[in-house]
Formats: C-alpha cells, structure tokens, sequence
C-alpha cells in the first residue's frame, strides 16, 4: 500500500511561499493579486489534503467512502492523531467553498487572514503523514 503525499508537500510548499511574498508586499499595489494568490494555493492545498486524508483513512484504517461525509474525515483524522481540531478544518473547508462558490471580496479578503493557522494545522498533518509505515 503506497500513498503519494507529495502534491501536498509541494502545495503547502507554495502556500507558505506565497505567503511570504505577500507579508513583504502588503503595502504595494501587488498585495491584491498576492492576496488572490494565497487564496488560490490554499483553496488546492486544502482540498489535495482532504483528498489524501480520505486515502489514509480507506488504505489504513479500512473506513469506507459512505462514512467519509466531509466531517466525518475530519473526525476521523483528529481521533486517529493526524489534526488536532477537526472543527478548525471544518471550517476552513466551509471558507473555502464560500469563496470558492460564490466570489465576494471581503469574504476572500478574510479568508487570507485565517491562512497562518492553516498553515501550522497542515504542517502538522504533513508531519503526521511522514510517520505513517508503508
């Protein structure tokens, strides 16, 4: 059984740069388009990670894809150890499919805001992931 975390990696990997260049731009007229930026590495991240967690949970834990409802990952994935709160990734997935849906500029604006602690809830899944045995 071999499962490929490396898209994650690499999107994460992205995410975090650009969020870099964005905090050195913040006061440019490059910030919207970085903003717009970070939206979209995270939008990819975020899903490229729920996507790998319902991998693990069929590959490893034997779960089937009719109890894998959006939250039931989420649950899953918190009491098997791989995130440590999963009503933080219900919500970034809830702030996702808002902006992702249906484009509203303060909406996608605040959502750059909540990208950090995205970032430190991926990096401990990743982290997570590197201890799983094939």
């Amino acid at each position: 059984m071999s499962i490929d975390f490396s898209n994650f990696k690499s999107a994460l990997k992205t995410l975090k740069a650009g969020m870099v260049i964005l905090n050195k731009n913040k006061d440019t007229d490059l910030a919207d388009m970085l903003e717009d930026s970070c939206i979209k590495r995270f939008e990819y991240t975020l899903e490229i990670a729920r996507k790998l967690m319902k991998k693990v949970l069929k590959k490893v834990y034997g779960k089937s894809e009719e109890e894998l409802t959006v939250n039931n990952v989420f649950r899953f994935m918190q009491g098997y150890g791989f995130i440590q709160d999963w009503e933080n990734w219900r919500g970034y997935y809830e702030k996702r499919n808002n902006t992702a849906h249906e484009y509203n500029l303060e909406k996608s604006r605040k959502l750059v805001e909540i990208i950090p602690e995205f970032i430190k809830d991926a990096d401990f899944l990743s982290e997570k992931f590197d201890e799983i045995k094939e």
